[in-house]
């Protein structure tokens, strides 16, 4: 027994406990139900879907840097396809694909990258056809465009609320309102979590507590390579004239950007210079109780970013700002997901380091994790995700905290 902790009744028990209630948590729970196990507990202070999640500009962009990663975001539209037809709904996947937009020589060449394993469509489009799919873009500006005609994007506290949805149809049971305090070993192993109001008992712990997981990890002295870093973008006034219905999600690293339609209005995102992180043992209940802005409202990044931006999309300059949003995500040093097991500590899975792709990869990730809790096989190779890939790290480390902030600014990905 892990010292600290007196013997005391369980208040709860199952086969799988699922430390968070976010979209990851939500999407292993769902992948559980679907398995046919019935004891799974997903245990979070919040309410489903209500920190990260809610947050998230959920670009479904499946062209991504890796085969690894690109599974995992094709196994969430296959997971919204079993959920719609589960549920007899259409969750509004909106699916008007990706513009990948390049305005210099050097990104021309690594959009080619992206078409490497040639499992989804694509065109190939210059300046012109590439203003022609997306008005708002500049003909002149645009060098070079890869077109992805499958992508989509969705409302993500929807999806998240489907997977809970289907799991608790398959038997699955969602506790609000504890907070998870510590993994619990007993013998070497798993034996459950301590929470604020007393020990649930189970032999497999999934760690998705976005945000708290390093520091959850902590309690068995497992380091992950995380750390919260302040994700912000905004949304102008409504401008149909401007940024038409239909139009594909944008993404421009030469402006460290992406851009979706979002009713009439355009939401964009900008990575910026300098992204600010969090020590995640200094992190409070609620991200609310955070200055996510750095003080600033987002002003100092879209100052930075506004002008590469504009160029490559003109009708910015014709639209005001109405909304700026800021939230949390966990970025890690190489830009990885954190998934799978821990293998100094049986019984512990991890599902987090989303790197700001949660939303995009939660199916995929959800099956894979789902599989290993049961002690079954992943179906897509979790080994470029592991834990420990990158040794022995201090999770409340400056230095990593640092890594992780400049893995967020170099992002170019959607």
């Amino acid at each position: 027994m892990t010292a600290g902790h007196p013997a005391a009744p369980a208040i709860d028990r199952a086969d799988v406990v699922v430390a968070g209630a976010g979209i990851l948590g939500l999407a292993v729970a769902w992948a559980l139900g679907r398995r046919g196990c019935r004891s799974v507990l997903v245990v979070d202070r919040h309410p489903p879907a209500t920190q990260a999640t809610a947050r998230a500009a959920a670009l479904l962009t499946r062209a991504r840097g890796d085969a690894a990663t690109a599974a995992l975001v094709r196994g969430t539209y296959d997971a919204i396809a079993s959920l719609e037809e589960e549920l007899g709904e259409d969750l509004g996947l909106r699916r008007f694909g990706t513009l990948h937009v390049a305005a210099s020589s050097a990104r021309v060449e690594a959009l080619h990258g992206l078409t490497a394993d040639g499992t989804d469509p694509f065109e190939w489009l210059d300046g012109e056809e590439a203003a022609r799919l997306a008005p708002c873009l500049s003909a002149e500006a645009v060098g070079r465009a890869l077109f992805m005609p499958l992508d989509g994007f969705i409302d993500p506290v929807r999806l998240a609320d489907a997977y809970r949805r289907s799991a608790r149809r398959a038997g699955v049971r969602v506790r609000s309102g504890l907070s998870v305090r510590a993994v619990r070993m007993e013998h070497g192993r798993v034996a459950g979590i301590d929470t604020d109001r007393g020990f649930i008992a189970a032999p497999v712990v999934v760690n998705a507590a976005g945000a708290w997981a390093a520091g959850l990890a902590w309690t068995v002295g497992v380091g992950l390579p995380q750390a919260p870093v302040r994700s912000q973008y905004w949304i102008t006034e409504p401008r149909p004239d401007l940024f038409p219905h239909g139009l594909p999600t944008l993404v421009m690293p030469d402006a460290g950007a992406y851009a979706r339609p979002e009713l009439g209005a355009l939401l964009f995102g900008l990575r910026g210079r300098r992204s600010v992180a969090f020590d995640p043992a200094a992190l409070p209940n609620d991200t609310g109780g955070l200055d996510l802005a750095d003080s600033d409202g987002g002003w100092e990044t879209l100052e930075e970013g506004w002008r590469p931006l504009a160029r490559l999309c003109p009708p910015l300059f014709q639209a005001g700002i109405a909304h700026y949003l800021s939230g949390l995500s966990t970025y890690t040093v190489d830009g990885r997901f954190v998934l799978g097991a821990v293998p100094e500590v049986e019984g512990l899975l991890m599902a987090t380091g989303c790197c700001g792709a949660g939303i995009a990869a939660s199916g995929g990730i959800g099956q894979a994790v789902a599989a290993l809790a049961l002690g079954e096989v992943a179906p897509i190779d979790l080994s470029p995700f592991a834990p420990g890939r990158l040794g022995a790290v201090d999770p409340f480390s400056p230095s990593l905290r640092a890594a992780c902030a400049a893995a967020r600014s170099g992002k170019t990905a959607g």
